[in-house]
């Protein structure tokens, strides 16, 4: 099946080289791309001097404009199977066949790197306290409305098949899109399972998720939820 990682990056340029170095690795089984969400230092320069193709975006959309934009890179080219995974070098390469081997397996449509996933917790990550509330609020809200339980929803590291991303290239939320995706999915008839992944800590710059971020995290949610299930997109 034709793979393509997307990585979504934003100012992004000190950890852009040593995560496509170990990606090169896998050029044999897998292409990538980095969706330059409007950078204001080298992140489109240092992909293309490596060889890595760059969609370059005008405007700074978020991650989840970024990750459209992925999609629709990879429905345009044809692959099967998008893997997303953060700029920041806190997903490890060595976990792409543990993500992608359920869509092989037609087994999902949609997985997610879980470093929460009961009894196999990585205990050797350490997440941020903002992070953690707003991970376990969005797992709460997901449970209410779906039922099911996912415990890492707030994961950027993500496998998805043709049908799943072909979706989100349509129609992605734009503003922390991870939960209100998997309730999308859920909605759509997508199935989602999580495996088991260890996460690194950030090589270099600092995470976008701010208290300030935090603090706003559970009414933006609440809202993105609100509007999917008043008006659910199929």
């Amino acid at each position: 099946m034709k793979a393509l990682i997307a990585i979504p990056a934003h100012n992004e340029e000190d950890n852009l080289p040593k995560l496509l170095a170990e990606l090169s690795e896998y050029r044999d089984r897998y292409d990538a791309v980095v969706i330059d969400d409007a950078s204001q230092d080298r992140t489109a320069h240092v992909a293309r001097e490596i060889g890595v193709p760059v969609v370059q975006l005008k405007a700074n959309l978020g991650i989840g404009g970024a990750m459209q934009a992925g999609f629709r890179y990879a429905v345009e080219y044809g692959y099967d199977i998008v893997i997303q995974i953060d700029a920041d070098g806190q997903h490890d390469p060595a976990w792409l066949e543990a993500m992608i081997a359920p869509i092989i397996g037609r087994q999902a449509n949609c997985v997610i790197g879980s470093r929460y996933l009961r009894g196999e917790e990585d205990r050797g990550y350490k997440t941020p306290f903002p992070r953690r509330v707003g991970m376990l609020f969005s797992t709460l809200i997901l449970y209410l409305a779906t039922r099911k339980m996912i415990y890492d929803t707030t994961s950027g590291f993500r496998a998805l098949d043709r049908g799943a991303f072909s979706y989100f290239a349509d129609s992605y939320p734009v503003d922390h899109p991870e939960a209100e995706a998997l309730l999308m999915l859920h909605q759509a008839g997508f199935k989602i399972v999580e495996v088991p992944i260890k996460m690194r800590a950030r090589q270099a710059g600092s995470s976008l998720f701010t208290w300030i971020k935090a603090a706003r995290y559970p009414l933006r949610v609440l809202i993105g939820f609100m509007g999917q299930l008043l008006n659910p997109r199929r």
